[in-house]
Formats: structure tokens, sequence, C-alpha cells
């Protein structure tokens, strides 16, 4: 296995986590290309489909000043109790099917908030996505969790995919899950591959504050250091 590839692999994975954008689902999969085992192949499958999903929900968006999927993904509390309690079963039954292939990295349990200033066509072809995510949970979950009878392991996928193909959920809802679920499933197929993600490095807002500095004071002392060493010695 290439080191470099790996390297990129984990960091491009681990943007991925914090931030989804194609170009960097674009450059895992050509990563995985130099990874030398069949598992990264079928990571590459979901890369590429989840590449497709976040494509068509830009060119589907009615807002493109959202362009960050940290307004749509997050912790935040949904609007309702009742909608809690949806979110509730539904990340159980993700956790369940995923539980041994998925760590508390991915914060499996955590609610998803609604962005207002991301809304998606109501054309977005949300069936075909499912379709996709079915396939993986059940073949995943069957190598996971193989206790799951048949009738167990669809049940807890319909759980998860049904908020996904209700067509009276806010669609900014359904985007937003449809990214928490390629990135589950993404990180399910990745982890056995390359392990754990590269955290991203934090934006520079978030660097520590240099303490001010008197630039008066600090010429001063550069001239006199300047002085010091002009003068000859005794």
């Amino acid at each position: 296995m290439s080191e470099t590839a790996l390297a990129t692999a984990k960091a491009a994975f681990g943007r991925i986590l914090a931030e989804p954008v194609p170009a960097d689902l674009w450059t895992l999969q050509k990563a995985l290309l130099a990874i030398d085992d069949e598992r990264a192949d079928r990571a590459r499958t979901v890369a590429r489909a989840f590449h497709a999903c976040l494509r068509g929900l830009e060119s589907k968006s009615a807002s493109r000043t959202a362009s960050r999927w940290g307004a749509v993904l997050g912790t935040g509390a949904v609007g309702s109790v009742s909608a809690t309690e949806m979110v509730d079963r539904r990340e159980g039954a993700l956790h369940r099917l995923l539980q041994s292939g998925v760590p508390a990295l991915l914060e499996v349990g955590s609610a998803i908030k609604s962005a207002e200033a991301w809304e998606v066509e109501a054309g977005l072809v949300y069936d075909e996505l499912a379709w996709f995510l079915y396939d993986e949970l059940w073949d995943i979950s069957a190598a996971s969790r193989s206790d799951l009878s048949p009738a167990e392991r669809g049940e807890q996928i319909d759980l998860v995919l049904d908020p996904l193909l209700d067509a009276s959920s806010p669609d900014q809802e359904r985007a937003g899950l449809v990214v928490h679920l390629f990135q589950s499933v993404l990180a399910a197929r990745l982890l056995p591959v390359i392990g754990a993600p590269v955290a991203p490095a934090p934006p520079a807002d978030d660097a520590p504050e240099m303490p001010d500095v008197d630039e008066g004071a600090e010429v001063a002392e550069v001239a006199q250091v300047a002085g010091a060493a002009d003068t000859p010695a005794t």
C-alpha cells in the first residue's frame, strides 16, 4: 500500500467527515485507486455516488450562498418533540446497523438541524439515492451485524431511509439526511481499509492570537542591538 496514497486518503476522509465537498471526494477516489485492496474498491464506489449526490444538490440548490454543509449537519435540536423522537429512532437504527463498522467519530447519535438558507428543489431523485444506500446498508450490516435476521435488518434500514423517501419532509432536512447517511456508509467502508481519518486543521480564525507588540519599542530595541554590534570591543 502506498504511504502517500494512505496519507492522502486519511486527510481527505477527515475533511469529508467535517464538511463534505465534491473536490475532497475526487481526491479520495484517486488515492483509493493506489491502495491495492478490494475493500478500497467498494469504498471508491460509495465515494463516487456521494460525489454525484453532492453535485446534484449543488446544481439544484435554490440558494448559492449556502455552500457550507456545516449549516445543514450538526448536533442542533430539531423543531418539535415528535421530530426529535423520530430522529432518535432513525439514528438508533443506523447505529445498530453499523455498530461494529463506525465508531464514535461520526457522532451517529446526533440530531440533524435544518438550515433555512439551504433549500433544494423537490425534483431531487431521493429514491435513486435511497436505492443505493439501501444496498450499502444491507451489505455492511450483513457483515457487521450477522445476528440480525433478514426481517430485522430490513426493518432497521427502513427506519433509516423512510424519512428520505417522505415527500412531505422539508427538502433541506432530506438533503441533510442523505449527506449524513453517505458520510456514515463511506466511513463504514473506509475505516477497515485506512483506519481513522486525519482531522482537518482548524481555520485561520481559530489560530491563537499573538500578543500585541509595541512597534515603537520593538524598533528602539532593534536599533539598540544594532548600535551595540557596531561598537568596537575594548
